[in-house]
């Protein structure tokens, strides 16, 4: 009985190990595609002038 109590803990552990893995992988692809999604919409604020920041610099060249 002791030797089927220790395969129940190895696939216990090897369980936890495996979805502890997951929710690491989990929360770096999360990370990664934070990081993505800020880079992209720091790039679009960079091509797309705010409307006010416009007219005040045409009204500024006059």
């Amino acid at each position: 009985m002791k030797t089927l109590q220790n395969i129940d803990i190895r696939l216990t552990d090897a369980l936890e190990r495996q979805l502890l893995q997951e929710a690491i992988e989990a929360q770096q692809e999360y990370a990664l595609d934070h990081a993505i999604k800020h880079l992209f919409q720091k790039v679009a604020g960079f091509f797309k002038a705010p409307e006010g920041r416009v007219n005040h610099t045409v009204s500024a060249a006059h």
